[in-house]
């Protein structure tokens, strides 16, 4: 049986070869693609201090999209109402959410979100700010609250933080 090579390589090697380049060419696609659906810009801008609480949310993207989420917690987790409601009809690149009432009391505030463009998929993400007197960037303030703390991955896939600084077990 004869085995016919070109340049070298089998026919087999050369179409897994292939294969493996557009493969990789498509996902390079798809992780820019999902970069046009991350804010261009926010405000408050991610891990920033302000001098007064903002009285609104903006966010601009590349392209149109639809905000199918826009959420607002403090560092603890509490969720925060700032009117958000779902417009299915709404696409756009730009978004500017006021803020009704004065934010609770909080060492930094998350606002986390999530969009598509009906083409690319669902992308999330967030953005951390503080203000007022004696604020400090919420990536210090996450620092610090880590300090001293370990993840212990059990089995399940769950984990939990727990302090290595105490003896108790």
């Amino acid at each position: 049986m004869t085995r016919f090579r070109l340049n070298g390589c089998l026919p087999a090697t050369r179409v897994s070869i292939f294969c493996l380049s557009v493969l990789a060419a498509s996902l390079a696609v798809a992780q820019h693609s999902h970069g046009i659906l991350t804010p261009g810009v926010t405000f408050p801008k991610d891990d920033s201090v302000l001098t007064d609480p903002p009285r609104m949310i903006t966010m601009s993207f590349r392209v149109d999209v639809r905000l199918l989420k826009l959420a607002l917690y403090s560092a603890e987790g509490q969720w925060i109402n700032i009117g958000f409601t779902y417009d299915p009809n709404r696409m756009n690149n730009n978004f500017v959410l006021p803020i009704p009432e004065d934010l609770p009391t909080s060492a930094y505030y998350i606002a986390q979100w999530s969009v598509t463009d009906d083409r690319r998929g669902l992308v999330n993400g967030e953005f951390r700010f503080a203000f007022g007197p004696g604020a400090v960037p919420p990536s210090e303030t996450i620092d610090l609250e880590s300090e001293g703390k370990v993840e212990v991955l059990p089995e399940t896939g769950s984990y939990r933080t727990v302090d290595i600084t105490s003896d108790s077990k």
